[in-house]
């Protein structure tokens, strides 16, 4: 039987929400981290990176200190390792220009800040030669104080990018307050000869994706579209003629070269800084003449035998949890794809083990309870792998959770309304007037805990007429 798919792969604004993994770290939204696109499509074949790009974290004090030479993309972490690899085509590229840029970020736990610093690829560095402190120029073209404040969810800062020329790697440091980490993005961006300005002529329509390794006879083909739909006679077709070709890097490639055979306003590969355009084996975008008329581009994959997809799905953890004499119970449940070996582990925000649980799963779900002893108060994590019992990459989904001390009448960060500037999620705060606590509530909704005054008084803590916009009580 033959199976038909098509791969929407355009690219889009992300709008991110609240969840079950509104605690974790952070990374940089604008030019956009090399982490953050691997989870988002952007760059593929990227490893465990792509469920947590909030979590590059390393110890602070670059360039004294800092992850390893060789180690800067992935911050020394061994499973996020696939970031170190440094090729001149391997990591899709933003374009940018020298100038005011702003550098943009989305904090999924908004730390306590000493500064933002950005760094940025010396001019002759060698884009085929794993990061190294060599290759940057290592003092900051831009620096920005973070007053040991916590800042917004989404910040930005507008700094002047320097002058430079065709392919450059930004690296993005945040220094944290409360912990002696930092967190390290590294973002790879494209700067044409004429001074960095990207060429008006041409615009992406969508990517090759190198998702599947393929069979011979199997086929992989373009589907284009303008505001109109389809235009058949604009598809490139590529039947896969042997093992070697299927390979999914290599007929990645084999497509994209084919498009720019083939096409006269469509072009695959990693754009050059003089305006060409290259296939590489990997992630190739997709380019429309803008002249064209041209929508959108996307590819269909026809396979004879479609292969098992391995996953793993968890629900119902929440988000906090109360600890109780030192101890915390998890009930939690995995829905797994495949027959898999399913892993659980908890860990604390220094990357220890807290606790363990596994099953084996075929096609099945299990609610998991885990009870945890001797664990403390702060930002927790779930790491939920599977592991095929045939063969075969894991899977992995990581759950970010707070465990709190906090109880009513008990523990709060301030008496309202002292400090109100600086309430952000998970700020606890004692109402007077009533006596009891509440908790501020995650982003979205934790902008609203900060707007009060005397004439103003909606979300007030427990009294105002909209509180529970903006609040939790602490049962």
């Amino acid at each position: 039987m033959t199976r038909n798919f098509t791969l929407h792969l355009l690219t889009t604004t992300c709008l991110l929400s609240a969840s079950t993994g509104a605690f974790a770290h952070g990374y940089m939204t604008e030019p956009t981290s090399r982490g953050y696109l691997c989870k988002i499509g952007g760059n593929s074949q990227c490893g465990a990176v792509q469920w947590e790009p909030q979590s590059i974290e390393a110890p602070s004090g670059f360039p004294a200190q800092g992850p390893a030479d060789g180690k800067i993309a992935s911050a020394g972490h061994i499973q996020f390792s696939e970031l170190d690899a440094q090729t001149s085509d391997r990591w899709t590229k933003r374009d940018i220009k020298a100038g005011p840029q702003n550098m943009s970020w989305f904090f999924t736990a908004n730390h306590t800040t000493r500064n933002w610093r950005y760094y940025i690829t010396q001019q002759d560095w060698n884009p085929n030669q794993p990061l190294t402190r060599a290759a940057f120029d290592l003092k900051p073209f831009c620096e920005v104080d973070g007053g040991m404040q916590k800042p917004n969810p989404q910040t930005s800062h507008l700094c002047t990018v320097p002058q430079r020329t065709g392919y450059q790697v930004i690296l993005g440091v945040w220094e944290v307050g409360d912990t002696v980490n930092s967190f390290y993005n590294v973002v790879d961006v494209m700067f044409d000869d004429n001074g960095g300005q990207p060429a008006p002529d041409w615009r992406q329509g969508g990517s090759i994706h190198p998702s599947v390794d393929l069979k011979s006879g199997d086929r992989v083909m373009t589907r284009v579209f303008d505001q109109n739909g389809e235009r058949p006679q604009l598809q490139t077709a590529l039947t896969i003629a042997n093992s070697t070709q299927g390979l999914r890097n290599n007929w990645a490639h084999a497509l994209a070269s084919k498009i720019n055979q083939e096409q006269q306003h469509i072009r695959a590969g990693q754009k050059a800084s003089d305006g060409q355009f290259g296939p590489v084996y990997g992630l190739n975008p997709i380019y429309l003449k803008t002249s064209s008329g041209l929508s959108r581009v996307e590819i269909q994959i026809e396979q004879k035998q479609p292969p098992l997809v391995n996953s793993v799905q968890v629900s119902n953890l929440a988000s906090e949890y109360t600890i109780q004499d030192g101890k915390v119970s998890l009930t939690f449940n995995v829905a797994a794809q495949g027959d898999l070996n399913v892993i659980n582990t908890v860990y604390n925000h220094g990357g220890v083990a807290q606790g363990q649980s596994e099953a084996s799963l075929n096609n099945s779900n299990k609610t998991f309870t885990m009870a945890l002893s001797n664990v403390k108060a702060g930002h927790h994590q779930l790491v939920v792998k599977g592991t095929p019992k045939n063969g075969g990459a894991y899977v992995q989904q990581t759950l970010d959770m707070m465990f709190n001390d906090a109880t009513a009448g008990g523990q709060y960060d301030f008496v309202f309304p002292a400090s109100i500037k600086s309430y952000q999620a998970g700020t606890l705060v004692k109402q007077n007037k009533n006596g009891k606590t509440y908790r501020c509530k995650p982003f979205p909704y934790s902008g609203y805990c900060s707007q009060w005054s005397t004439s103003a008084t909606h979300y007030e803590p427990g009294v105002g007429s909209d509180w529970s916009s903006a609040w939790d009580e602490v049962k």
